[in-house]
Parts: C-alpha cells; sequence; structure tokens
C-alpha cells in the first residue's frame, strides 16, 4: 500500500498503467522500485473487503452531496461487478497496479471514466487499507474462534468420556501423582478458553473503523465516519485521524493473540506425540493423522502433532517481525506499514491449518485406559499421599516430607516397594489401610475439591466449560 497523500478526486483520463499519483511526477518509478513497492500478490486477499469499503465510502459521497444518485449507483454497481470478477479470478491485473486499492480503483475509473474518478474522494489508501484490514482480520478471528470452539467441545468431550481413567500426572516429564485423563484432557480445554475470551476482547478494541480519516487530517467534504463504520458493521469510529492511520496495535494484538493460542495447540500436540509414542502406549494416532517412513515400512509417525507442535514459533516470529517494524516509528503513515499485513495473514493461515488437523486427531485417537492405569502403579505417584495421611493424624508436613522420603530411600536400599509393607509394617509407619492408599481409584477421588482430577471434578469443569460457551 501506498501513501494517498497525493490523490483525491482525479482525472478519468489517466492511463490504466499510470500510478494514482502520478500528477506530481515526470517519470514512473524504476522496475526494481516498483517491484519493491508492489504489494497486490499478497493483498489481494483484501479485495472483498475493499470492495464492502469502497461502497461504503459512496454511500458517504452521496450523503454529503458529492455524488448524484445515479452515478453512487453506477459506482456501486461498478465496484461490484470488479469484486465479482476479482472472486472468479476473471479479474486481469495491471503489471503497474501498485496494489489491490489501486487495481479495484483502475478498473472502476476505466469502466467509468469521470465517475469512476469521484470516488476516491475524502478517503486516501492510509484509510482505506488499515479499514480493509481490520475487516479481513475480524472475518479471520471468527474463523478461528469457530475451530477452537470446535476443538474446546472435542476435548469435553473426550474428557467426559475418560472421567475415570487414571493415569500418571508428571512433573519435569517425570511421574509424579495420580490424575485422570479426563483432568488431563480439560487442562488443556481452560487454556483454549482463555484463547477465546482474548479473541472476544481483541474484537472489541479491532472494530473501529478508520473510513473517513483520510491521509492524516480528515477531509473537508463533510463525511461521515460514524455513518460508514455501521455500514460497515463497525462498532463505532476512529476517535483520532492520525491515530487511526497510524497504529497497528489491533495487528499487533492479534498476532500476540495467534501466539498465544499457537503455544496452547503445540503443547496440546506434544501430549498426543509423548502418549502415541508406543514406548508408553498409552493412545494411538488414527492412520488419517500421521504418515509413513519412505524407508522403514513399519513406521507411523505421528506427523500431525510434530507440525502442529512446530507451527508456534512460526506465529510468535510474525508477532516479533510486526512489533519490529513498528518500534520507534513515528506517527503519520510511513511505507514501513505495508509490512503488517503478510505476517497477519500467516498467522492466521497458520492456526487455521493446525485447529482442524487437531480437532481430527483428538476426535479419532485411541487411547489405551489400561495402559494409562498399569501405569499409575508406579509407587512414587502414592508418596504425597502417604505424606498427606501423616498431616492428617497431626505430623507437620515438613516431617511427614521427611520421613515418607526416608522410607522410601530404604525400601529402595532392599530393593523392596510400598507394595511389599506388611500390614504391621504399615500401623508402625500411622497408616491404617497401606492397600487402599495406593488404590489410583481411591487417590484421585480424595482430590475431589474443585479444580481436581477426581471424577466428579471432571464432570463438573466439563459442565462449566460447556455453560461458558452456550453463554457466549
Amino acid at each position: 500500500m501506498t501513501d494517498g497523500d497525493a490523490g483525491g478526486e482525479g482525472s478519468g483520463g489517466r492511463g490504466s498503467g499510470e500510478p494514482l499519483w502520478a500528477g506530481r511526477f515526470t517519470a514512473a518509478p524504476a522496475p526494481e522500485a516498483h517491484a519493491l513497492g508492489t504489494s497486490v500478490h499478497h493483498d489481494v486477499r483484501l479485495a472483498p473487503h475493499d470492495v464492502e469499503a469502497s461502497i461504503a465510502h459512496v454511500h458517504g459521497l452521496e450523503d454529503a452531496g458529492l455524488l448524484t444518485s445515479d452515478d453512487a449507483a453506477a459506482l456501486r454497481e461498478a465496484l461490484a461487478e470488479v469484486g465479482r470478477r476479482i472472486a472468479d479470478g476473471e479479474f486481469v491485473f495491471d503489471p503497474a497496479d501498485e496494489d489491490v486499492h489501486s487495481a479495484i480503483e483502475r478498473a472502476v475509473t476505466d469502466r467509468l471514466g469521470d465517475v469512476g474518478a469521484r470516488l476516491h474522494a475524502g478517503r486516501s489508501r492510509n484509510d482505506l487499507v488499515v479499514t480493509d484490514l481490520r475487516l479481513w482480520l475480524l472475518a479471520a478471528g471468527r474463523r478461528i474462534d469457530g475451530v477452537t470452539t470446535m476443538l474446546v467441545r472435542t476435548l469435553v468431550a473426550r474428557a467426559r468420556e475418560h472421567a475415570e481413567s487414571v493415569m500418571p500426572g508428571t512433573t519435569h516429564a517425570r511421574a509424579a501423582q495420580t490424575v485422570t485423563l479426563g483432568h488431563h484432557l480439560l487442562a488443556h480445554a481452560w487454556a483454549l478458553l482463555r484463547d477465546l475470551e482474548r479473541l472476544d476482547q481483541w474484537a472489541i478494541r479491532t472494530s473501529v473503523s478508520p473510513l473517513g480519516a483520510g491521509a492524516l487530517a480528515t477531509s473537508t467534504l463533510g463525511l461521515d465516519p460514524a455513518a460508514s463504520a455501521a455500514r460497515l458493521g463497525f462498532v463505532r469510529a476512529f476517535d483520532n485521524s492520525i491515530d487511526a492511520v497510524s497504529d497497528r496495535d489491533f495487528v499487533q494484538e492479534f498476532l500476540a493473540d495467534a501466539a498465544i493460542s499457537a503455544t496452547h495447540l503445540s503443547r496440546l500436540a506434544a501430549d498426543l506425540a509423548r502418549w502415541t509414542d508406543p514406548a508408553l502406549g498409552w493412545a494411538e494416532l488414527d492412520e488419517a493423522y500421521t504418515t509413513g517412513s519412505s524407508i522403514m515400512p513399519q513406521k507411523r509417525n505421528p506427523d500431525t502433532a510434530e507440525l502442529a507442535r512446530a507451527k508456534a514459533p512460526r506465529v510468535a516470529a510474525a508477532f516479533v517481525a510486526l512489533t519490529s517494524v513498528l518500534h520507534g516509528l513515528s506517527l503519520g503513515y510511513h511505507r514501513d506499514l505495508q509490512e503488517d499485513k503478510e505476517p497477519a495473514f500467516d498467522a492466521a493461515d497458520t492456526l487455521e491449518l493446525v485447529l482442524p488437523a487437531l480437532v481430527g486427531a483428538v476426535e479419532t485417537v485411541r487411547f489405551d485406559a489400561g495402559a494409562m492405569r498399569a501405569a499409575a502403579s508406579e509407587e512414587g505417584l502414592y508418596a504425597t499421599d502417604l505424606a498427606e495421611v501423616l498431616v492428617r493424624g497431626g505430623v507437620p508436613f515438613r516431617e511427614a516430607h521427611r520421613r515418607t522420603g526416608e522410607l522410601l530411600k530404604q525400601l529402595a536400599a532392599s530393593s523392596r516397594s510400598m507394595r511389599d509393607l506388611t500390614h504391621e509394617e504399615w500401623s508402625s509407619f500411622g497408616v491404617p489401610d497401606g492397600a487402599a492408599l495406593l488404590d489410583p481409584d481411591a487417590s484421585v477421588r480424595a482430590r475431589g475439591g474443585g479444580g481436581g482430577p477426581s471424577p466428579s471434578s471432571v464432570v463438573d469443569q466439563a459442565d462449566a466449560i460447556g455453560a461458558w460457551l452456550a453463554a457466549r
């Protein structure tokens, strides 16, 4: 996108290969300079929103008495036709087109002559492009919201299936305490719910129309930015014209939210990859979400999980790239701001690739509850339970921690485990029923408080998430 300062109303006689701003210049841009500056190859995806914003602007020009009703109708019809041709792949871009905005205006002017040349009155590409980008990102945000919601619902459904499936919970990637698979799956769902909250809050701040801000300082033509905002479905119009065309914090915030979401998705993918490792054997990905090896016939590789895991730094890099562009940039439009779109497009595209793949992977993964239960026999998982039995008997926790640690050390030295302790040994340690202590189901049921891993808590959490989604 180039600065729109040079032109308001222009001549209908402008050649199709001549830039919108050519009146002040005696020579065309050098080919290499034009190649550096052109953005039509990636901002063409803004075309539907550019047409939408241009039609709203035509209404504004008509309301201000700057267009007759016939001219306004002709412009709206021409814009809609150009938009249809671009969508259908019929539109022929001119090599001189700098961006999709100038291409659309050129096509309308070529069709309508002087009437088409009236389209740009009272607007700049500075306010037009940021209007288009806000519209595009809001639409992308709605799509991402929808698939994220699908993933949350899928996690909740699988969690309900496995509310009672015990498994080792880990810290430092080592067995720590017994939890349920349903509890672990809902941990991912809660994180994604926060992503949805962030999208909701971002959308409120992004739903501000810049149209009417012009290049920098609005116009003298009596246009009504609030009316344009309403036509475009924005919540409100801009408060300050310099801020409207200069700032890109709505893109920055989208990228930050996208990076957090991609990180959450990568952690879910990491769990899928770990659980489906044959060495662990807790789950198996459906074949549709795995690939084979070009040389090893036996392999079923968790490529979906691995690629989802690897996409997170790509999205984070998009945030860093735009933040670096904006850092230290004085207010007012600068051509640097052309670099806002590709990171935004790439981040949105990446999430829209990863999310559906993970929905399918989670929906079809086969969990081996028996293998998880067998792994939950690891005695170390119950060490904290033992210490807490002592605490309930009046022993200070640090003393209970020490005594439990010493017991485990003694057992290891004699190649025994807690399961080898006799009833008398348990009783001398202050535990009336050692067998019950080492029962994984009893262990998780004992953690029945809010947010815990017990089956009843898993059901309560699943119900709470469902209620939150229903209330949106």
